[in-house]
């Protein structure tokens, strides 16, 4: 409900400089709540809620076939996933991690899998399960070696994986993410690598360390060996286990090569680098002299591609000799990286992303600038599907971050990806309040607002696959010899808001197990990455299918489709026209969404989900507090007659019928977030 004029606004309003007046003012100030206070910072005053992961949201669990697994085990084919009938499977998915997998309790593990399961969510990564900072975490004695798994963790593990399954929502398991080895695990050259706490982190140095790699091995066998205590079934042989991660973010083409120089203080795992680089340059005829320069492009990046296969060659037979028949995942295409780290990433069954959005992504140039979802088109390898195991706001509290969802549903259905998943759910226990973070998006209600909207845009196919394929084609000297990225190629950034964007693998003679991976014949070639594909003068950017389009000098997104109308960003004053829907919100920003809960298009169905907010702010200080912005303006719906528009709680919302729908005012809506309606 709105909060009445506070003390301050009062005060201002009072013109006799009476002391008395002024002094019973300031005692008021002093008094007053300071949460009050800050709600009242803005003009109509916003509203202070306290938001909690257990509020009541949408239910989307229709949108699940449960248990997980129960149609086989999901499988790469072709550029896309199939259930083990051959039926398209498509994810929708966000991550669990850190103190959210083992501070959790059963009761609120099983209450957070339904939640998950209504939010729209069908894939769950379990992540952040080894790191060092995390306690506890799978390592009986983390302290003293970490080469024994806790019953305990194990157990809580077990419990997310049993709940989950039972909704509908399919798991993904990363083997390594933040481990810290100690002297305990007995790594040879162990003390060139540790940190000043006797702890290491091996990412890199396991490219050469035979006993990191032992270690690695020893780890995954015993981690998906481990039988899940609810449901009988060892993590290797379920089938709702769609995919294993061998190490994340964990590259030498970009990253870590840098670790494995000379003049790092490593003598003995820079000896072993430099010793594989000598006979990979007389092997093929390159310059022992400069092979070993990890930071420069041209035959250095083939060396390195090839070292990572080594590795990556290593760890996938020793999982498909274990009987491990899911899908790998070698590690992620992530931070800046360019082009030339893809092709080690090409052997696995699938090529995954992380990305996280830059400030103001929705008025981002894509003339002058890269964002989020560019740096994922770019690497869409024809033959393979692609995931985005990572993916949000780069910071919290971005001002645009509700868009997101809705700019990331619509691109991926668009592009054809196959399994985004926002990062992430929590990193904090759930059954409580959550602080407000970047990492815990069930803390956010903007965040938490639109996900709903974006999984029926993704899941149900809201959004058509692109009309037009663009293949991005390089030669081994353009894809090695430079670097090629969003950040410098116009093509990739001008292309994928338009049409679907695939990267071509070539033959590269010094890399005999690299598959060349080509696109269709009917795709369109760039041979040109420099090439922009909008005028110079563009101030927007529209899908080859018409159905979305974001203009990025007045910084909003439209999405017009049979099942879905979607307004989001900077409308405030706009006369969005969106066929059957139309909409005007006074506030600056915000999102309206209508969407047909009904499979038909929104003007015949019976039951429309409308989702509408505007400004949404963390109090701050870590509190679990945000100030709501009050909606106010016009929806006009066409919709059939003989329906009443209600809040989630099943109350009736004021509606007023015309000729052809229904009209609602926002302000009805205000706090509300979401309303359905339906006969």
């Amino acid at each position: 409900m709105l909060m009445p004029e506070s003390p301050a606004g009062l005060c201002r309003t009072w013109s006799r400089p009476l002391m008395w007046l002024l002094r019973a003012c300031l005692t008021l100030l002093i008094v007053m709540p300071a949460g009050l206070l800050m709600a009242q910072a803005d003009d109509p005053p916003w509203v202070r809620i306290v938001h909690k992961p257990y509020s009541v949201i949408p239910d989307l669990s229709f949108l699940n076939d449960g248990p997980a697994g129960m149609q086989g085990r999901v499988r790469a084919q072709g550029d896309g996933l199939v259930f083990a009938d051959g039926t398209p499977a498509r994810f929708w998915g966000t991550n669990l991690q850190a103190y959210a997998l083992f501070h959790t309790g059963p009761r609120d593990i099983r209450a957070q899998a339904k939640r998950l399961a209504s939010l729209g969510f069908n894939l769950v990564r379990i992540h952040h399960h080894d790191s060092g900072w995390v306690r506890p975490n799978v390592f009986t004695d983390p302290d003293t070696q970490t080469r024994t798994l806790d019953r305990a963790a194990l157990k809580k593990i077990d419990l997310w994986i049993a709940a989950l399954r039972a909704e509908g929502i399919y798991i993904w398991l990363d083997l390594h993410v933040g481990r810290r080895f100690v002297k305990g695990d007995g790594l040879d050259g162990f003390d060139e690598i540790a940190d000043d706490e006797g702890r290491a982190d091996i990412k890199g140095y396991n490219f050469v360390s035979e006993t990191a790699q032992q270690r690695m091995l020893d780890f995954q066998k015993t981690y998906l060996d481990h039988v899940n205590h609810v449901t009988g079934i060892s993590y290797r042989d379920d089938p709702a286990v769609i995919a294993v991660l061998i190490t994340n973010e964990n590259d030498l083409s970009h990253h870590f090569g840098n670790r494995l120089l000379g003049d790092k203080g490593v003598p003995f795992h820079s000896g072993i680098y430099m010793a594989r680089a000598r006979a990979f340059a007389q092997d093929h005829g390159l310059d022992k002299g400069s092979i070993w320069r990890s930071w420069e492009h041209g035959p250095s990046k083939i060396f390195l591609a090839d070292l990572e296969h080594r590795f990556f060659g290593l760890m996938t037979d020793d999982l498909r000799d274990a009987g491990y028949d899911g899908m790998v995942v070698p590690t992620n295409f992530w931070g800046d990286m360019p082009l030339s780290g893809l092709p080690s990433l090409s052997t696995g069954s699938l090529i995954d992303v992380h990305s996280y959005a830059d400030r103001d992504h929705l008025t981002r140039s894509p003339l002058e600038q890269e964002d989020m979802l560019s740096r994922i088109a770019a690497v869409q390898v024809p033959g393979l599907p692609l995931s985005v195991s990572e993916w949000n706001a780069g910071k919290f509290p971005r001002r645009d971050r509700a868009v997101l969802p809705l700019r990331m549903a619509a691109t991926a259905a668009h592009q054809g990806w196959d399994a985004p998943m926002i990062y992430g759910y929590s990193q904090q226990p759930l059954g409580k309040s959550l602080q407000p973070d970047n990492w815990s998006v069930a803390s956010d209600p903007a965040v938490i607002a639109t996900l709903p909207v974006a999984a029926l845009l993704f899941r149900q196919g809201h959004v058509r696959l692109a009309e037009k394929t663009y293949a991005l084609r390089l030669s081994p000297e353009m894809l090695f010899g430079r670097k090629i990225s969003p950040e410098t190629s116009a093509a990739i950034r001008t292309i994928y808001e338009q049409s679907r964007l695939v990267t071509e693998i070539p033959a590269v003679a010094e890399l005999p197990w690299l598959t060349p991976r080509e696109a269709p014949s009917d795709a369109i070639t760039i041979d040109d990455p420099d090439r922009s594909f909008l005028e110079p003068g563009a101030t927007k950017v529209t899908a080859d299918t018409g159905e979305f389009s974001r203009d990025f000098v007045a910084g909003h997104f439209r999405i017009e489709t049979g099942q879905s109308k979607v307004i989001a960003g900077a409308i405030g004053g706009l006369d969005a026209d969106l066929g059957s829907v139309s909409a005007r919100l006074d506030q600056s920003a915000g999102v309206i969404a209508v969407q047909s809960l009904d499979g038909v298009p929104t003007e015949r169905s019976g039951r429309l989900l409308i989702t509408a907010i505007a400004g949404i702010r963390p109090v701050g200080d870590g509190k679990p507090a945000f100030r709501v912005e009050p909606l106010s303006g016009v929806l006009h719906i066409t919709a059939p007659a003989g329906m009443t528009l209600r809040d989630l709680t099943g109350k009736a919302v004021p509606a007023g019928i015309t000729a052809d729908g229904y009209s609602v005012g926002l302000a009805n809506l205000s706090g509300l977030t979401w309303t359905i309606l339906s006969p």
